[in-house]
């Protein structure tokens, strides 16, 4: 996981520095480029993880069975950028975003300890990432008098975007973990 957030982080500093934003394939400042396709992947392998969750945890609570629905529309969303085309959407996403995180951390909790802590970390990571694009141009003009052009933004973007993946991923590899360990004691009963 640090790897390809490592490798995202080359590819966004080298195309702005080199090849000064020409190559949009480089350019992670947007969701589009080959980092936005890792993050497409990352929320999509946590959806995955949360169908796999529901159909094999039994018996089945209302977390288990809200959060693929929800991961699922988030995913869609990412995909297609839905709400780049709501006026307001922060309004209608707010609770959508914070009734995922509580069935995350619901589901975690459920399954063992080690899910939850690494779901946790990713939800801790998903926070952070979604506060800077909330907030990070503000950071910027406003803390570092920088504009939303320039390698602080470029630097803004690259950990906006890594933070995003690795919380993604870390969610899937916390809910892996979880239904690993799951399976496991039910097995020895």
């Amino acid at each position: 996981m640090s790897g390809v957030v490592l490798a995202g982080t080359a590819t966004q500093l080298l195309g702005y520095g080199l090849l000064h934003g020409r190559v949009p394939a480089l350019d992670s400042a947007s969701d589009g480029g080959l980092f936005g396709l890792v993050g497409d992947i990352s929320i999509a392998t946590a959806t995955g993880a949360a169908w796999i969750v529901l159909r094999r945890v039994r018996p089945v609570n209302l977390a288990t069975v809200v959060l693929p629905p929800l991961l699922s529309f988030l995913t869609v969303d990412k995909l297609v950028r839905l709400h780049d085309h709501i006026p307001h959407w922060l309004l209608f996403y707010l609770p959508v975003l914070a009734a995922t995180f509580v069935a995350v951390a619901a589901v975690a909790r459920r399954l063992s300890p080690r899910c939850l802590r690494l779901t946790a970390i990713g939800l801790a990571l998903l926070i952070g990432s979604f506060g800077l694009h909330q907030y990070g141009d503000w950071l910027l003009h406003h803390l570092l008098g920088g504009s939303v052009s320039g390698w602080w933004f470029q630097v803004k973007a690259v950990v906006k975007h890594g933070l995003e993946v690795a919380g993604w991923f870390l969610i899937a590899l916390g809910l892996a973990v979880g239904l690993r360990e799951h399976d496991r004691v039910r097995v020895s009963v």
